[in-house]
């Protein structure tokens, strides 16, 4: 019988490859039926979303990228690239570890699409570090 006393030791799996880990992967690993898996995937990942409450404090590094590889006969960021575009923040603690982190896909590289990270995601008091892109 599966004991979820450590949800964490568990859901460490699902998130710790690119990919992360199908039901049915997880179902044999711990002993379940795949229904039972998919269900415990899925109240996992709802368990992980951000309340929103704490926005990230203290040191917050932003940086924009494309994802989708390089473009061809293109040298540095376009901002008409095809790919798909997004955004991110990292707190990092004291030390320079990660802390925590959040991504968003925007639709271009404009102020007006970046700045939903910040009024979301980021503490007014923050010291935030970037690339010094004018956009932000």
């Amino acid at each position: 019988m599966l004991q979820v006393t450590t949800p964490i030791a568990i859901g460490n799996p699902i998130y710790i490859t690119e990919r992360g880990k199908s039901a049915s992967y997880i179902g044999v690993r711990y002993g379940v039926t795949e229904k039972t898996a998919r269900l415990w995937i899925h109240k996992v990942r709802e368990a992980m979303e951000s309340s929103g409450d704490h926005p990230m404090g203290g040191n917050v590094h932003v940086d924009e990228f494309v994802l989708g590889g390089r473009e061809k006969e293109q040298i540095g960021r376009s901002y008409n690239a095809k790919g798909k575009k997004a955004i991110t923040a990292v707190e990092l603690t004291d030390d320079g570890k990660v802390k925590r982190m959040y991504a968003m896909r925007i639709d271009d590289f404009s102020a007006r699409s970046s700045q939903y990270i910040f009024i979301n995601n980021i503490s007014r008091d923050a010291k935030i570090t970037t690339d010094k892109r004018r956009g932000y």
